[in-house]
């Protein structure tokens, strides 16, 4: 059983479409890639490392800096934060393991 509901496509809508006509599709950029150099070849930047010339002044910034510093602090609070429940757990095992009278 077939229903016709809001999502069914309904063909008498469409409106039709005459093949003499010639369709465009244009592209419109609308600016350049800012990080990509304009007077090189694309091929001479690609790599692990930032070549000479190959950078833009659109990237890094204070932002990134920022961001860096806030990684680098999560992970010393992160790391800091294990080593101390490390060290507690160790202190707490020798005095179970090792029952000085007092």
């Amino acid at each position: 059983m077939l229903v016709a509901g809001p999502f069914t496509p309904q063909a008498a809508h469409a409106a039709p479409v005459d093949p003499t006509t010639p369709t465009t599709t244009a592209l419109v950029v609308d600016e350049a890639n800012p990080f990509l150099p304009e007077d090189r070849d694309i091929t001479d930047c690609v790599g692990t490392m930032q070549r000479p010339g190959c950078g833009s002044e659109a990237r890094g910034g204070w932002r990134q800096q920022l961001v860096a510093i806030v990684m680098v602090g999560g992970l010393l609070i992160v790391f800091g934060r294990v080593a101390w429940g490390v060290r507690r757990s160790q202190k707490n095992m020798t005095r179970r393991a090792d029952p000085t009278p007092d």
